[in-house]
């Protein structure tokens, strides 16, 4: 059974092989990545030697049926959005009807676009699933997340489940003076100092409606090419703050929105340690969730960044863009520790 159907060689696969030009060095997190496929919403790199080196194809180089399925991703609707698989210690990652990527050893990801997908798409796969994918499957632990540095100086990141208002708080908190780190992904490093945190990709992604609300002009995004119906936005440098690692001060976990009708104030409680990990490691990046190796690191590395003291705390809030200036008001005058 061919589980890889988009996967298919031209005839002539010499000649189709890559034509896609010169390499560019960017810097993603504090990791340069050399890509021959132009990554304009990252910041270049001023470096000559690339630790991850991605490269555009038209053509597998690799036999897609040698690779043994390791892990699927479904959707709520049971469709699948991407498949892993495994071969010695080279890596397959297709997605449906959008593009394949493998990975081999050594940090090289060749990019395979399906039928009829532009390079947009191709980029955000990237950018936002397979890079950070990658960087955690070599030892470090990056989180579905965003975080901002406050007006008055602490670092905050929110963790929550897709549709809690990550992107939306972290939006609201940039546009009243905070430093975006990132609005989707983060990585976390801890040692005896505490944990820092590092930004990925400059942009905002929200949907129209909390774009107005907020009072962004949505004329001024470009729609996301994954079809979600977000907007984004790349951010200038001097806006965000991803020059180097920021001190964490407190990892905040949005709590479910509560019902429309129900009571809620806007209110921090310091969460338990089984709820911070369990949140954590729910929010990791995994490229193979089946290696048990692989899952074991991830664990000591939240691990790690419990012990050294990080505050974790369950934010409450009623999900009403009126209530996100009461929400940053106590975000700037609590006291993390």
């Amino acid at each position: 059974m061919n589980l890889y159907p988009q996967i298919c060689k031209p005839a002539d696969e010499a000649a189709a092989r890559s034509r896609h030009g010169e390499y560019g060095i960017y810097r993603f997190f504090d990791v340069p990545v050399g890509s021959q496929l132009p990554l304009p919403e990252l910041c270049q790199y001023q470096g000559s030697n690339p630790s991850v080196t991605v490269r555009q194809i038209d053509a597998p180089e690799i036999e897609p049926g040698e690779f043994e399925t390791r892990y699927e991703w479904h959707d709520d609707k049971g469709r699948l959005i991407c498949r892993c698989g495994r071969r010695d210690g080279d890596y397959l990652l297709y997605l449906p009807a959008q593009a394949s990527f493998f990975i081999r050893a050594g940090g090289f990801i060749d990019c395979l676009a399906a039928p009829g997908v532009g390079p947009g798409l191709l980029r955000q796969l990237l950018l936002n699933q397979v890079l950070p994918r990658y960087l955690a499957h070599t030892g470090e632990l990056l989180l579905h997340a965003s975080a901002v540095t406050l007006p008055g100086g602490s670092t905050v990141a929110f963790l929550g489940d897709s549709g809690y208002g990550k992107s939306t708080l972290a939006s609201f908190c940039h546009l009243q003076g905070a430093q975006m780190i990132d609005d989707d992904c983060i990585l976390l490093r801890a040692d005896a100092q505490g944990a820092a945190i590092t930004g990925g990709v400059p942009t905002l992604r929200l949907y129209p409606d909390s774009l107005r609300a907020l009072g962004h002009d949505p004329a001024g995004f470009a729609p996301n090419a994954d079809g979600s119906g977000k907007l984004h936005m790349c951010l200038d440098e001097s806006a965000v703050a991803i020059s180097g690692a920021r001190h964490l001060d407190a990892l905040l976990l949005l709590c479910a929105p509560p019902e429309p009708d129900a009571r809620c104030e806007v209110r921090l409680e310091r969460a338990g340690g089984q709820a911070a990990m369990m949140s954590m490691l729910r929010s990791a990046f995994n490229l193979d969730p089946s290696d048990p190796q692989i899952v074991s690191g991830t664990f000591r590395r939240v691990a790690q960044a419990l012990e050294q003291g990080l505050p974790i705390y369950h934010l409450h809030y009623p999900r009403e863009h009126a209530v996100l200036p009461r929400v940053l008001e106590a975000l700037k005058s609590f006291n993390w520790r």
